[in-house]
């Protein structure tokens, strides 16, 4: 019997308790946090090969935290003011930090800001995670909004609008030789018409000869970089027609990238890379239409990389206010280990979902607390009995940290009043979709009704989310929700915007935001 497998048979029944400012009032007899660590700033979590040691970004620098004991996090090490000698130093919005092997690579900053911040990729050697040594510093001329780091190569980046790219350094001599630059305007030059926001690399992921990059409105590309001086495009997922994104005014933008069905946010695959997650993040916009704003996470069968089929989307939990200024439930980032898929929603909480039949998942936890907690990544702790999740805290000015859970099936005793809103109520065709968004943007109404091809009723809330929605695999087409005009009183179309920038998340919005004021 697999080791998960001995796990599930034991649903239900952890002795685990919370501990620190997370500390909750739940039974015992629950699924419950095991322990936890503060950490001021708390954003991307990452975990050592051995499971032992988290790793922290946080804003102003990193934390390394010992979980040895996940009951007992420890913080061990904890580095802030980097590059404070350098000229814009130090560094600041470190929002993603990797692992592999004894390395640590921390970047940032992930957005563009009024101010002239030093810009850097930073290795470290964790060998010893309570004194991390600093090996190299790679200094760069733009943000670097996420990173990866595997088999001696570091992978960032380039987030400017201007060349959304893929940039790879070899770094297996301690220092950062850059290999090659990639993106998807090297792929098809239809691309460059589009605005840089529409067709951020947002994320990306490496495993093997392939990565896998969440370019947000454009889809998801599977590149082979297996001569990683040559990458080369094998297929693209989903996404929007280039031709009618380049059609937009800046101030439809946010309508069609910040609604659902959301973008390519965030993409990760399996053990085998067979089957490949693609998070969306999105919020509601518009309150008074019938359009909700949490979008899930969808599967992709790609054992056939040339030729990937959609199998499924793991739907949102939901909330009653799915604004930027309610409790959003919306993907982040997540992992998938050995079957499972760790997720976390922000204010939603944290899941985790078997998916040993991708085209089945099964969700098997799910923890929330949206008063004290929320949520920016699940991570695996390698094949230990637990995954931790990093907690930004609930709102402005809030501390958060490093949270561990059971790495098993349970039910929380008494959960909070989250559920999940009705499915989107109306959806206009890419067909309809050009004339729609032109309309849409030169009214001041909320009523406004778009031309339909299919329409529901709303459903009465509940507690527990649908698990999953099937779905046909199309790759050239898309169907973007029935949104209402913007309603927010902004000249510039984008108030909303400057309150994500202001809760610390919703970082392409952000980046666009600032773009539009520069």
């Amino acid at each position: 019997m697999r080791r998960r497998d001995v796990l599930r048979t034991g649903a239900g029944v952890l002795a685990a308790s919370a501990v620190g400012s997370v500390a909750t009032a739940l039974p015992t007899e629950s699924y419950a946090p095991l322990g936890s660590a503060t950490v001021d700033g708390t954003q991307e979590v990452t975990v050592s090969d051995d499971g032992k040691t988290a790793y922290v970004a946080a804003g102003s620098g990193f934390a390394a935290v010992d979980v040895t004991d996940p009951a007992s996090p420890t913080v061990v090490a904890e580095q802030r003011d980097l590059l404070a000698d350098a000229e814009n130093g130090p560094m600041q919005m470190v929002a993603d930090v990797k692992a592999d092997g004894d390395r640590l690579l921390v970047v940032g900053p992930n957005g563009p800001s009024r101010d002239k911040l030093v810009k850097a990729a930073l290795l470290y050697d964790v060998s010893d995670p309570a004194n991390p040594e600093q090996l190299a510093v790679k200094k760069v001329d733009h943000p670097i909004h996420n990173s990866f780091l595997a088999d001696g190569h570091a992978y960032l980046t380039r987030s400017d609008f201007d060349n959304e790219t893929m940039r790879i350094f070899d770094v297996t001599g301690d220092s950062f030789t850059e290999v090659t630059e990639f993106g998807i305007i090297d792929h098809d030059e239809k691309w460059q018409d589009v605005h840089g926001w529409l067709r951020s690399l947002h994320d990306l992921y490496v495993q093997g000869d392939y990565a896998y990059f969440a370019n947000w409105e454009a889809g998801t590309f599977i590149v082979d970089i297996s001569d990683r001086a040559n990458p080369e495009v094998v297929s693209r997922l989903g996404g929007l027609d280039a031709t009618k994104l380049a059609q937009l005014k800046q101030e439809d933008f946010s309508r069609i990238g910040i609604q659902p069905p959301g973008n390519n946010h965030y993409v990760t695959v399996d053990d085998a890379a067979e089957t490949l997650f693609i998070g969306a993040e999105s919020w509601d916009m518009y309150p008074d239409d019938e359009t909700r704003g949490a979008s899930g996470i969808d599967v992709w069968d790609i054992s056939d990389k040339a030729n990937p089929t959609e199998l499924t989307t793991i739907r949102a939990p939901g909330s009653p206010d799915e604004s930027y200024q309610g409790k959003f439930t919306t993907s982040h980032n997540f992992d998938v280990r050995d079957g499972r898929l760790y997720t976390s929603w922000y204010y939603g909480g944290v899941m985790i979902h078997d998916v040993s039949d991708p085209a089945n998942p099964e969700r098997i936890t799910w923890w929330r607390d949206p008063e004290s907690t929320q949520f920016w990544g699940a991570k695996a702790a390698g094949d230990r009995d637990f995954f931790v999740a990093g907690n930004m805290g609930p709102g402005q000015d809030t501390t958060g940290g490093l949270m561990t859970f059971p790495d098993a099936a349970g039910e929380m005793a008494d959960p909070p009043g989250v559920f999940t809103a009705p499915s989107n109520t109306s959806i206009v065709t890419e067909s309809d979709w050009p004339d729609y968004v032109a309309k849409e943007s030169q009214t001041t109404t909320t009523t406004a009704q778009p031309t339909t091809t299919e329409q529901t009723t709303a459903q009465p809330t509940t507690s527990d989310p649908p698990e999953t929605t099937t779905t046909q695999a199309d790759t050239d087409t898309a169907t973007p929700t029935d949104t209402a005009a913007d309603s927010e009183g902004s000249t510039s179309g984008f108030g909303i915007l400057a309150t994500v920038a202001g809760l610390g998340v919703g970082l392409g919005a952000a980046r666009f935001r600032r773009r539009r004021d520069d």
